[in-house]
């Protein structure tokens, strides 16, 4: 194991956050996020594996929670049957369990494009017998830290975080938004090195690349399909928020500086599945503006999605060359997608996975055995119909807290929803091309975010009052005893 030197700051931060509690290891988890290109670990031992600098930060997170017992009871509460966390945990585990037997079971039983890395780093490209590998123990390992960082997250949200939470993540989107501009600014004054620093994992980076004229935006990610992903599960948290008038200010900028590079970072992912964020967003406006409360951001953004952009679209399309700019850049990422060696290379990877999934009788081949293109024919070919299922409960419980009307605070609960949004949005990129199953710490945040502001029907300070004056065994029995739901 070698440390980077950006490892070093990442481990003084965490012991910050040991120190500062809560508020500081959060702040800082979040804006490690955005570093999903550096890494503070180097793993020679795990075919040169990296931990990413959140990754590492995860770990100190944990340890601020256990030195208060407040926190650990709240992180325990939060899995309790039947929320979300019960789910999700459920789900967690049973991938771990599976990545130690499954592979032995089927050994020989099918081929599959393996998610292990070799000893150059890299990952093969040719298919070859299932059998166990590196990443069955480094893909439990972040599965892992993905359930602690979500049990965290969701426990602090019960104890009044969730305010603080939300800020934290406007902030990242707006970092997200600075490091896209300093990506632009580096790549055309021919100074991309200035980001090695952080760019120092062992992947492969697709930093320099162009399509049709367009510098594909990478930010601090390897690649723009990630970043897309990343900026659109901002732009649909910031977004709800601005629409429900929660911190609108901050929001309601956030939202209009990270939009616009989704649409210019020319990922395929991000245009399929903001399509798809987008239509969800109009439905949520409509239903407002039918049933009520409807407020004027509502109206406003039926408007600018339903009259504006058509009329814009339809004024680009009298300008011949802007309009065969935009056409060129459609036709490479939607239309012409499928065709290119990329969209051939991931078709194969979906279609050996789906046989992979036939061939182990729909138990799967276990976690981190298959690389997929798809989150869900990568769950269905490393975790099997069961863990696909238990994933599936997960994000049902999920959304069923989003639907329900709380009788507490109004914006926590708005906040839970813009982060049932985010979660969402990011499932929706992975599932076009995710290649595993790890959906990331990102995802584990707003998810915990989420449910941790749904299953509370009190006011956070009041809870925090109410937490702060009891006893650890008296903070434990309540909150194990309180309903997940409340309705009215």
């Amino acid at each position: 194991m070698s440390i980077e030197p950006i490892g070093f700051i990442v481990l003084l931060l965490g012991l910050l956050s040991m120190v500062n509690g809560a508020r500081f290891a959060i702040t800082t988890l979040c804006l490690s996020t955005l570093l999903g290109a550096a890494a503070a670990l180097q793993l020679p031992a795990l075919g040169g594996s990296s931990i990413q600098p959140s990754h590492l930060l995860v770990l100190f997170l944990v340890v601020a929670a256990l030195l208060r017992p407040a926190q650990t009871q709240a992180t325990l509460a939060s899995m309790a049957y039947p929320g979300p966390g019960f789910w999700f945990a459920a789900y967690i585990l049973f991938s771990v369990a599976s990545s130690f037997f499954l592979p032995r079971i089927f050994a020989g039983a099918t081929l599959v494009y393996s998610s292990a890395r070799d000893t150059t780093g890299m990952m093969s490209t040719v298919a070859a017998p299932l059998s166990p590998g590196s990443s069955n123990l480094s893909q439990s390992v972040y599965l892992l830290g993905d359930l602690a960082c979500f049990a965290v997250v969701s426990g602090l949200a019960r104890l009044g975080y969730a305010r603080f939470i939300a800020l934290q993540l406007i902030v990242a989107s707006i970092a997200c938004f600075t490091l896209a501009l300093i990506d632009i600014g580096t790549f055309l004054t021919d100074q991309s090195y200035l980001l090695d620093v952080i760019r120092n994992a062992n992947y492969t980076m697709h930093t320099a690349e162009t399509i049709s004229g367009f510098k594909r935006i990478v930010g601090p990610f390897p690649e723009a399909s990630t970043y897309g992903a990343v900026a659109l599960a901002y732009f649909s948290f910031t977004l709800l928020l601005w629409l429900e008038r929660v911190q609108s200010r901050m929001a309601g900028l956030a939202t209009l500086f990270i939009g616009p590079t989704i649409v210019l970072c020319t990922s395929t992912t991000a245009y399929i599945a903001g399509i798809f964020v987008v239509c969800m967003f109009v439905l949520f406006c409509l239903k407002r503006l039918i049933s009520g409360p409807a407020k004027t951001p509502h109206v406003t953004f039926l408007v600018i999605t339903l009259f504006l952009i058509p009329c814009v679209i339809v004024a680009l399309s009298l300008v011949p060359d802007a309009w065969n700019s935009i056409a060129g850049l459609m036709s490479t990422t939607l239309s012409d997608k499928l065709q290119s060696q990329s969209g051939e290379e991931r078709t194969a990877w979906n279609t050996l996975a789906l046989i992979a999934f036939v061939d182990t009788a729909t138990f799967g081949a276990g976690l981190g055995t298959v690389r997929a293109s798809s989150f869900i024919a990568a769950l269905l070919s490393n975790v099997g119909l069961t863990g696909t299922l238990l994933f599936a409960a997960f994000l049902y419980s999920l959304a069923r807290a989003s639907g329900r009307h709380m009788s507490g605070d109004r914006e926590t609960h708005a906040i839970g929803n813009a982060a049932v949004m985010a979660s969402i949005a990011q499932v929706a990129s992975a599932a076009i091309s995710g290649s595993g199953t790890d959906l990331g710490l990102l995802f584990s945040t707003t998810a915990g975010l989420a449910a941790g502001c749904l299953a509370t029907n009190t006011s956070p300070r009041r809870a925090t009052r109410s937490l702060a004056n009891r006893t650890p065994l008296e903070t434990s029995t309540s909150l194990m005893r309180a309903p997940m739901f409340s309705t009215r």
